[in-house]
């Protein structure tokens, strides 16, 4: 009974400083229940398919940002795939897209999944994620060398604001007025493309939780809802895209991809835009029966181009 008492009382001891940790290292905007998912949840993934290396690209006010390289066995292609989560600008965690990378490179093929800046957590907003994606591009080029990597050879991906901060890369200026126009591909999962519908009424119809999340969203954009929009921005010769859209996705319509696809087709550039009946946002990560379509569909893609 003693030992039973003993090892209770260690148990009910770790419990309690474990929560006092989260209380003490919680980011001031972000809910308890956000942080424990963050250290607990993604905390977790991170174990479950570790990376090969980690690398610290930039360090912003004490925050370092990382990038997380899953490295095949045995290379069977020049290209490298750099995967930014989703999570509206606001959550979400590189480790969320480990799986993917790791199944990825288990193809041959080098997956990279890029640390930014997030609202909840690092009081940031879209301009600072996107300036993180660039540094992110940036660094990976810079020391392809002595990363084996073909800076010729990089196709950026992402899933929802992930998706904008890729296509972003390729498609919208930055302060000099500059793009990476050696992007080789772009991989777009349930994507952020058109962040100008952001700036319209809520619709009266859309359900409270929603509602809160854009209202939260929209201030992260400082009005520049229309500047930071993929779709504002598609010209002709952009690099080949693949887009996986999921027809039930409330998050972002379906409407919305089918319209950017189109537009993006009719001036002249390559689109496969694969869409799944009855499935949602973020489906590609966590329905079991549409992840091997999807990985299948993935690596084809970075096989052909």
């Amino acid at each position: 009974m003693k030992i039973f008492f003993t090892i209770l009382l260690v148990f009910i001891t770790l419990i309690v400083l474990f929560f006092s940790y989260l209380f003490f290292t919680k980011p001031p905007r972000m809910p308890f229940i956000g942080h424990f998912f963050d250290k607990v949840g993604y905390g977790s993934l991170y174990y479950l398919d570790k990376p090969n290396k980690s690398f610290t690209y930039n360090k912003k006010n004490n925050i370092n940002l990382k990038l997380h390289f899953f490295e095949p066995s045995v290379k069977k292609s020049k290209s490298t795939l750099l995967l930014f989560h989703g999570g509206a600008w606001a959550f979400g965690s590189s480790y969320s897209l480990f799986k993917i990378c790791k199944d990825v490179s288990n193809q041959g093929i080098t997956c990279i999944s890029a640390d930014y800046r997030i609202a909840l957590k690092h009081n940031s907003k879209v301009k600072d994620s996107m300036d993180d994606a660039r540094a992110a591009y940036k660094w990976i080029i810079s020391n392809a060398k002595v990363l084996n990597i073909d800076p010729e050879n990089i196709i950026v991906g992402g899933g929802s604001s992930g998706g904008q901060l890729a296509a972003s890369l390729v498609m919208i200026p930055d302060k000099n007025n500059q793009i990476f126009e050696k992007i080789k591909g772009l991989v777009l999962l349930n994507p952020a493309l058109n962040t100008s519908v952001l700036d319209r009424e809520i619709p009266d119809n859309i359900e409270e939780r929603r509602k809160k999340l854009w209202l939260f969203v929209k201030k992260l954009f400082d009005g520049n809802f229309e500047k930071f929009s993929p779709s504002n921005y598609i010209r002709k010769g952009l690099p080949p895209s693949i887009i996986f859209h999921g027809k039930l996705d409330k998050t972002i319509p379906i409407e919305i991809i089918e319209k950017f696809s189109n537009d993006m087709i009719e001036r002249g550039n390559m689109v496969k835009f694969l869409k799944w009946d009855n499935k949602g946002h973020q489906f590609y990560r966590w329905d079991k029966e549409a992840y091997p379509e999807v990985i299948s569909e993935l690596i084809k893609f970075i096989k052909e181009n």
